[in-house]
């Protein structure tokens, strides 16, 4: 039984997949949700991934959610849908927002996942698809610094980088 946290990842487009990629090559147990590009999918499943059926279901069986997503509709849409992570969510959820997002969304996102007992991480992306796929990516990340001493070690499997920017919403301002 490994004592290490349970992860999600949500979007996995050209950033996404090799972040996930790099997530499950450290020994990270990893439950996915795509879209309709069953490639991605398919090939984190072949290292062990699972695939959740819902993001509702990802909040109920994961510690921590890696969100990667265009912009903040597609954020808001994962997280307060029916089926989404708020409807799953339970204290100690980590939400780690990785997508390029509006600050305000952010914060508003940050206080309903606040209200169940969750936490919002900002971590916006510097870097391209060949350095997500390398483990190399730069992150700018908001967020209390407890938190992000708790999912420091999931973003060190794709970040080169991280600096601590300030709390939530920090990143996405920046």
């Amino acid at each position: 039984m490994s004592d290490k946290p349970v992860i999600g990842f949500i979007g996995l487009g050209f950033m996404g997949h090799g972040m996930a990629k790099n997530i499950r090559q450290n020994g990270y147990e990893l439950w996915v949700r795509g879209r309709k590009n069953r490639q991605p999918i398919d090939s984190l499943v072949s290292m062990g991934a699972q695939e959740a059926s819902s993001p509702k279901q990802m909040a109920e069986v994961c510690d921590i959610i890696h969100i990667c997503l265009s912009n903040s509709p597609q954020v808001e849409a994962v997280m307060r849908a029916e089926d989404g992570i708020l409807a799953g969510a339970r204290s100690g959820l980590i939400v780690v927002d990785t997508s390029t997002a509006d600050p305000g969304s952010t914060e508003a996102l940050a206080a309903e996942l606040a209200a169940k007992g969750g936490h919002l991480v900002d971590a916006p992306l510097g870097g391209t698809p060949v350095q997500a796929e390398a483990g190399e990516l730069g992150a700018m990340v908001g967020c209390a610094p407890e938190i992000l001493e708790q999912v420091r070690p999931v973003i060190d499997c794709w970040a080169g980088s991280i600096t601590h920017i300030g709390p939530i919403g920090s990143g996405h301002k920046n």
